[in-house]
């Protein structure tokens, strides 16, 4: 019985411990993607190169230009 109940908060454990990462991770993916989606809007008004966007974003030139195709 003792060998359940510790199962059980070790199992608990790992999933708020799960829960905490997917939240983490949710939030760097979505701080990612306004940067990356308020440099397309540079670009697209013609502020920024798609060269400094890339540069500012920390991906290749192909990459950016592929976001840039993708969301206009």
């Amino acid at each position: 019985e003792l060998y359940d109940i510790f199962k059980e908060e070790s199992k608990d454990k790992w999933i708020k411990e799960g829960r905490r990462e997917g939240k983490k991770e949710g939030r760097r993916e979505g701080i990612k993607e306004g940067v990356i989606n308020t440099l397309l809007m540079l670009v697209k008004d013609g502020i920024i190169s798609v060269e400094d966007a890339a540069k500012r974003a920390n991906v290749s030139i192909s990459t950016f230009q592929k976001y840039l195709n993708e969301k206009m």
